[in-house]
């Protein structure tokens, strides 16, 4: 897995990284080389966010004030990647496996999209399932057999792909399925 990990506080989270590693996920990061919160400001190709990633971990302590290091979570936000605070000083308590925190996070990620989907098509009894992957979102749209004609299914589709990019700008790719139930 994919982890971008941002920490609050320079080498804050050095021993969650070698956690990470050792586990045998591949570990991003967002600062510079000379200490700056951005690495993709010289070259935006630099930016661990121009790939896919799976889940970024804040590492920040609980009361502490906010930093400019930690930029990197308002990216990945905007971005739509799956984002777990944690306290850097009770890792082994807060982040006992970072499949199972990515998972978690993923779900609240997913339920968004749908969320955003089942506003746009409001006006239908639909029901919406979707997956996030890593360079696209897969969305699944269950109609009433009432709308079982192809101009119906087809703008129901199209409705769902304007609210996922609308949602997320971000997304290289949508899929839309459309399926209908009986009435």
């Amino acid at each position: 897995m994919k982890v971008l990990l941002i920490e609050s506080k320079p080498s804050q989270a050095s021993e969650l990284n070698k956690q990470l590693a050792a586990e045998g996920h591949e570990v991003v990061h967002c600062s510079d080389d000379h200490g700056g919160p951005c690495r993709g400001v010289d070259h935006h190709a630099a930016c661990p966010l121009e790939q896919s990633v799976d889940l970024a971990i804040l590492t920040r302590e609980p009361e502490s004030p906010h930093t400019l290091a930690e930029m990197g979570s308002i990216c990945a936000s905007r971005h739509r990647v799956p984002l777990v605070v944690v306290d850097p000083t009770q890792i082994d308590d807060e982040l006992p496996n970072a499949t199972v925190a990515a998972a978690i996070a993923n779900r609240s990620v997913e339920s968004a999209y749908a969320a955003a989907v089942r506003r746009e098509l409001s006006h239908l009894p639909t029901v919406v399932e979707v997956q996030r992957l890593a360079d696209s979102v897969r969305v699944h749209l269950q109609l009433p057999a009432s709308e079982n004609t192809a101009a119906a299914r087809s703008a129901a589709a199209d409705r769902a792909r304007f609210a996922v990019r609308a949602h997320d700008p971000f997304v290289q790719q949508i899929d839309v399925s459309v399926a209908c139930y009986p009435d």
